[in-house]
């Protein structure tokens, strides 16, 4: 009798199994230890496979794929992989998508517990197939949304990291910016200025800028300008330039150039403004020195054709004077002459003839002296050493009350030719102006090597003056010894340096640099050259003529 009601009740337990895996969605399957089917649940008839009872003894390949004849399907292989970890673990797992079903499938294999007390002969395995496909696809899509969502998260961090990698590259570039750079609030209010318009405003590097506008930010004669014509413009078209006046804090005004942008927020509507301004100092200095340059120019073009109008007066005078008279009283003695002879009286021509010979040589005297005064010929014939020394000697044999000290330690290599007429000029000009203005008893000339450059020092002990109440510059008529000096050194390219004084007498000094000019004198020296017809006029006594009556002149207006 128990028998029999524990037979009832493993069958009644038998059919409570077999409906409640009846009912699974997994294809549930148990196996024996060949991998043949010992039983499986109707979700093999639910997934179009076949009727539960036909798939007794078959293996798990013949029933799930009936029709398959690939030798290398997953399900030929599954039971000799799955036996090994069965074996080892008490269970397997597999993940494969099945080509032939259409379906991703979860298949799990599991040893089941052994019952010692019945006699029915338990199965191998148990076969779980899971159809996961749609949670799979659903998987698969929230990992693509995930990963998309993790890109544009990447994305937006990176954006914003160089975003403020920006904004702190702007900040540094606007602090290094030599413009002066600020930025204000919609209220005109200023809370951002780069380190030049702090300098230029005259604050300090972390000194606040609480209380400074927009308006105060510019000096008051400039601020009606900007309330009324740069704002209203930056509100119309975004921007507005022009000229204006910005204000220190210490009360400097600064001309400057300025930009004015405006910003606007999502609705279009103006929140600020950045305003951007050159300091136009440098330009207006540079373009005042343009101007007094140009005005220089045409002074120093009104005062060549001054002196030019002046030299050619001088030498149309000595021409009229001097030879045109002697060529004159030539033209007389030869008509004299000329006359006798025709009247048979050649005694008288003869003599008219002899007295013509000092007129002629009065003529050549007055020719020599106008060239000398034009150019010395001695300068090219025997350098600019033995002009000076026969200038100086000459000097001082006219003017006996005053001791010359020379200093002349050059050699003639030493002097590049295009400074030899220069530097010429500029000690007739300086000893004559010693001899004329500073009635001095002393008197320096001093020429030589100094380093990389060739100096020339003319100096005196005479009354001196007061440069400042000399003639104006601009006065042609007087003055222009000093300022014919100045500009022939500069346009020797030397530096030209004159001091004076009352009672502390007069000192002229120019430094040329030797190299540059002797390579320049090297490229572009023109010589003027003797004929050979005439010959050199030898730099001794002979010549002393032509500059001694100049001097001796000078002299005498020094001393009436």
């Amino acid at each position: 009798m128990v028998t029999e009601m524990s037979h009832l009740m493993r069958d009644h337990a038998n059919h409570d199994w077999q409906h409640t895996a009846d009912a699974m969605p997994q294809l549930i399957c148990l196996l024996d230890e060949a991998g043949r089917v010992v039983h499986v649940n109707r979700t093999l008839e639910r997934w179009d496979l076949g009727e539960a009872a036909q798939a007794r003894g078959l293996d798990l390949h013949d029933v799930l794929h009936s029709q398959c004849s690939d030798p290398d399907c997953y399900l030929r292989r599954f039971w000799r992989r799955t036996l090994p970890l069965l074996s080892k673990d008490g269970r397997a797992d597999c993940y494969a998508w099945d080509s032939t079903l259409k379906r991703q499938l979860e298949i799990r294999t599991l040893l089941p517990l052994a019952h010692a007390d019945t006699d029915i002969k338990p199965f191998f395995a148990v076969v779980t197939i899971d159809d996961v496909s749609n949670s799979r696809t659903s998987a698969d899509r929230s990992a693509e949304a995930a990963k998309l969502l993790n890109r544009r998260i990447e994305r937006e961090v990176e954006h914003r990291v160089q975003t403020v990698r920006a904004q702190s590259r702007w900040v540094a570039i606007m602090d290094k910016a030599p413009v002066f750079t600020g930025i204000f609030d919609r209220t005109g209010k200023l809370f951002y200025l780069n380190q030049a318009g702090r300098t230029l405003m005259g604050l300090g590097a972390n000194e606040s800028l609480a209380d400074l506008t927009l308006a105060e930010c510019h000096a008051p004669q400039a601020r009606d300008r900007i309330d009324q014509e740069a704002l209203p413009a930056v509100e119309r078209e975004g921007t507005w330039s022009g000229d204006s006046v910005l204000k220190s804090r210490d009360g400097r005004e600064v001309r400057v150039h300025l930009t004015l942008l405006s910003h606007c927020d999502e609705h279009k509507q103006i929140d600020g403004f950045t305003l951007f301004g050159r300091d136009m100092s440098d330009w207006i200095r540079t373009e005042e020195a343009l101007r007094v340059t140009q005005n220089e120019v045409w002074r120093l073009g009104a005062q060549h054709l001054t002196i030019q109008e002046s030299e050619r007066r001088r030498i149309a005078v000595d021409l009229h004077d001097g030879l045109g008279q002697t060529l004159s009283l030539v033209k007389l003695s030869i008509e004299e002459a000329t006359r006798s002879i025709a009247d048979g009286g050649s005694g008288k021509a003869v003599q008219a003839l002899a007295d013509l010979a000092p007129t002629v040589k009065l003529a050549l005297n007055d020719l020599r002296r106008m060239a000398m005064n034009l150019r010395p010929s001695t300068l090219d014939d025997l350098g600019i050493l033995a002009t000076l020394s026969w200038y100086l000697r000459e000097f001082e044999s006219v003017c006996t009350g005053m001791s010359l000290q020379r200093d002349i330690s050059v050699t003639e290599t030493d002097v590049p030719e295009l400074l030899k007429i220069t530097i010429f000029r500029i000690v007739q000009e300086a000893t004559s102006n010693a001899l004329k203005h500073a009635r001095a008893n002393q008197l320096h000339v001093c020429l030589r090597l100094d380093g990389d450059a060739l100096e020339l020092l003319i100096e005196d002990n005479g009354q001196g003056f007061d440069p400042e109440l000399t003639p104006s510059r601009h006065d042609f008529g007087s003055g222009l010894g000093l300022q014919s000096m100045k500009e022939r050194t500069e346009l020797s390219g030397g530096d030209y340096e004159f001091s004076a004084s009352p009672g502390q007498g007069t000192r002229v000094r120019v430094r040329w640099p030797v190299q540059e000019l002797m390579e320049s004198s090297a490229s572009t020296t023109v010589r003027f050259v003797t004929p050979m017809a005439q010959a050199p006029v030898p730099a001794d006594g002979r010549l002393s003529q032509t500059y001694s009556q100049c001097l001796a002149c000078m002299h005498n207006q020094r001393n009436p």
